[in-house]
């Protein structure tokens, strides 16, 4: 699902933990209300891939790091 890029840095603001790989592209974030979310940032959107513990499960996949106590 795309999300606007303000949306997206909003809630990379709010979350209380931020993982993210290498290359700056792929984004896992816990946010207070939304609970965990895995995003593609792009140029123009971000693009939402997973949540909960299916972004959990993918975020290896895009060599995003687990955080150390999910």
């Amino acid at each position: 699902m795309r999300t606007d890029l303000a949306e997206f840095w909003r809630i990379v603001e709010e979350a209380s933990v931020v993982k993210v790989d290498g290359t700056g592209q792929y984004y896992l974030v816990r946010h207070p209300e939304l609970g965990w979310r895995l995003y593609q940032r792009g140029i123009e959107a971000a693009f939402f891939l997973a949540e909960g513990e299916e972004a959990l499960y993918w975020a290896p996949e895009f060599r995003v790091p687990l955080p150390e106590v999910a």
